[in-house]
């Protein structure tokens, strides 16, 4: 038997065993969040108004901690005329990223305030002013980044009871499995109501070929590298590694930009031809399912809180303190002609702590126990490795559909299997400190041109601090 069919075969069993130890104790519950409503190319890019979370749910956590083992997310369209939902393709409403935000209602709606008409991934910039320092911090993908937009949109005494899910996790997150293996859980503190960020662009029978997930710019769209401005706004600065800034990395300038997040805001058309204004509407929610122990079930009472780490982005480059943003994306090159299609590959690297620029000790130690890559169409893998002694941690490879199902579609992204560490037949948990460095190693097959690609790790830690309850940022 090969070491990959065990390894699923562990993993299969010790689902089983997680399941059935729980004797009942294990509960799910499902939420829906507001609609968005698109046309054909149009892209969404904005949290939708918090939602309460469902009211037993609300009463049985009142000032106590949930502890979550897994966050299912499903893309649904909605027959306007009959209110039926069903899942919806990739090729019909595409999930470039997306993220979700657990807490208090009223914090939620402050940081919804915050942050609307203002770009998610730079809320402290200021878009519609060009005039105006442009700030680079970034939101959802980074939770030292998250942390700097709690600073402003909430006093101090409220900003350790919003959790967060996501982030830089996309298409993928459907056929991710994200449950946590042994006594780790997520936890949620006082749970009320979830916002949920949704860059989605519609691709609703747009021909492939326009690659409408790659975010192109079209004719219409205005960019002065004068004024350093795309359609009058500034975007997201341009912070390219060395190696990128190398090989001219055309996603590294808006001289050389052709397509990507930076031409993907909020209410843009990404076709070329501009829908009319009988254009049919397609109605799209969020939903998710969250899988929660029972209100002090045996299993609470050894749960181990985790957190996300800040590492890691390939566009990084090397030892460079990214707690907030290095690039995000990047353009990969078609290979020269003759090139043999499995030779083919455009590779990056970056090094990074573990968890930069958290305000902690540096030397505090944590278990990795839950990993994955996301990447584009087009990725083949990421590979994090330790860089003081060359251990690989994890490598994660895409999974691509080959069918028309909602999650089986013919050459999107449809899985990223995660590396999974816990109790036996799983490995033990690497241990990492806050200042370790690691090394990510990107891949894309280059055999065509693709643009505004991701290569980022979502990482879940659990501290060895004893007594460690704060929950930080959750994958």
């Amino acid at each position: 038997m090969s070491r990959s069919i065990f390894v699923q075969l562990a993993l299969w069993a010790l689902t089983l065993r997680i399941v059935g130890a729980a004797k009942g104790n294990l509960r799910q519950f499902t939420v829906f969040s507001d609609p968005i409503f698109l046309r054909r190319g149009e892209v969404h890019n904005r949290y939708v108004l918090p939602t309460k979370l469902p009211d037993e749910i609300v009463r049985m956590f009142a000032n106590k901690t949930m502890h979550l083992k897994s966050a299912d997310l499903d893309i649904v369209l909605v027959n306007n005329k009959t209110g039926e939902k069903l899942s919806a393709p990739l090729y019909i409403t595409y999930n470039h990223h997306h993220a979700l935000l657990l807490g208090p209602s009223e914090d939620l709606m402050k940081l919804y305030n915050y942050s609307k008409d203002k770009d998610p991934l730079d809320p402290r910039g200021f878009p519609n002013q060009t005039h105006k320092h442009h700030h680079h911090r970034g939101c959802a993908m980074k939770r030292a980044s998250f942390e700097a937009i709690l600073a402003e949109a909430l006093p101090e005494s409220r900003r350790h009871g919003i959790s967060v899910f996501g982030g830089a996790s996309g298409a993928e997150y459907r056929g991710t499995p994200t449950r946590l293996a042994g006594d780790y859980t997520y936890d949620v503190k006082s749970p009320e109501s979830f916002m949920v960020l949704m860059h989605f662009i519609n691709t609703h029978g747009v021909p492939r070929d326009q690659k409408l997930w790659e975010c192109p710019c079209t004719s219409r769209s205005k960019i002065n590298v004068t004024n350093g401005t795309i359609d009058g706004r500034k975007p997201l600065r341009f912070q390219c590694s060395q190696q990128l800034l190398d090989e001219g990395n055309t996603g590294c300038s808006l001289a050389t930009y052709q397509g990507g997040y930076r031409c993907c805001e909020h209410g843009v058309f990404l076709t070329e031809e501009l829908p009319g204004p009988d254009a049919p509407v397609d109605q799209i929610e969020a939903k998710f399912t969250f899988e929660y122990y029972e209100l002090d079930s045996p299993e609470t009472k050894v749960a181990r809180p985790t957190m996300q780490p800040s590492c890691c982005d390939a566009t990084a480059g090397y030892l460079v303190n990214t707690s907030y943003f290095a690039n995000i994306e990047y353009d990969v090159p078609q290979c020269a002609a003759g090139v043999p299609y499995d030779h083919c590959v455009h590779v990056i690297e970056s090094i990074e702590y573990f968890d930069a620029g958290s305000n902690q000790d540096p030397n505090e130690e944590f278990e990795l126990v839950h990993a994955w890559g996301h990447q584009h169409v087009a990725g083949i893998g990421l590979e994090l490795f330790r860089v003081s002694t060359g251990e690989l941690l994890c490598r994660s490879h895409p999974k691509y559909g080959t069918g028309v199902q909602a999650g089986d579609e013919d050459g999107f992204v449809v899985g990223i299997p995660p590396c999974v560490w816990g109790p036996p037949p799983l490995s033990p948990p690497p241990r990492i400190r806050r200042s370790e460095h690691l090394r990510t190693v990107a891949r894309y097959n280059a055999s065509e041109r693709h643009h505004g690609v991701m290569s980022l790790w979502l990482l879940t830690a659990a501290s060895l601090k004893p007594n460690t309850a704060r929950v930080e940022y959750l994958v």
